[in-house]
């Protein structure tokens, strides 16, 4: 199989950013919170490190939870009706976004308090 032009690989890529936007609600959810950072370290004039930091883990939480939606996806394509197996797998995914996501939580008040406070 021949690889795709690279317009074509970034493209694919962006409709798949496109498809999760409008279709997974806990993707909306850390879009918006990416969206709320963005404004605060232009609001709050965060320095570059911080700005840095803020944005790294940002994007951490939101590419494990495409990582999740793969594995969600996938299982639900190999084993469609329940299976507890499938839940364990699922729900340790889930757990990766949920701890980054605590991560970012620590991270950001560590950030935002020196600015806030």
């Amino acid at each position: 199989m021949r690889k795709p032009p690279i317009h074509r690989s970034f493209w694919n890529a962006i409709k798949g950013v496109m498809w999760l936007i409008k279709s997974e609600r806990n993707f909306q959810i850390e879009v918006s919170a990416l969206l709320i950072n963005v404004f605060l370290i232009l609001y709050l004039k965060l320095t570059v490190n911080d700005a840095a930091l803020i944005f790294a883990v940002s994007f951490a939480v939101l590419g494990l939870e495409i990582l999740n939606t793969c594995v969600e996806k996938i299982c639900d394509l190999i084993q469609p009706e329940f299976d507890e197996r499938i839940k364990i797998i699922k729900d340790i995914a889930a757990s990766a976004v949920f701890l980054m996501s605590i991560g970012a939580v620590i991270v950001g008040l560590l950030v935002y308090s020196k600015y806030l406070f």
